[in-house]
């Protein structure tokens, strides 16, 4: 967890543009027969740090963004 907000603490400081958008992320596609477990928060973490890695190249190759 503490993963998890580092990553977004991360994302809302230097891409406040594009932190709006997280909410709009799901963190589990739920289905009531599937109990979260750490699996799910691991692939949640590994979907904010691949949103990261976007958002960093993309200001690279746009620095005015």
């Amino acid at each position: 967890m503490n993963s998890i907000l580092q990553a977004t603490v991360k994302i809302q400081k230097e891409y406040p543009e594009h932190y709006r958008y997280l909410s709009e992320t799901p963190l589990f596609l739920f289905d009531q027969k599937h109990s979260i477990n750490r699996l799910d928060f691991e692939h949640y973490l590994e979907s904010l740090l691949m949103q990261l890695d976007t958002f960093k190249k993309a200001s690279s190759k746009h620095p005015d963004m």
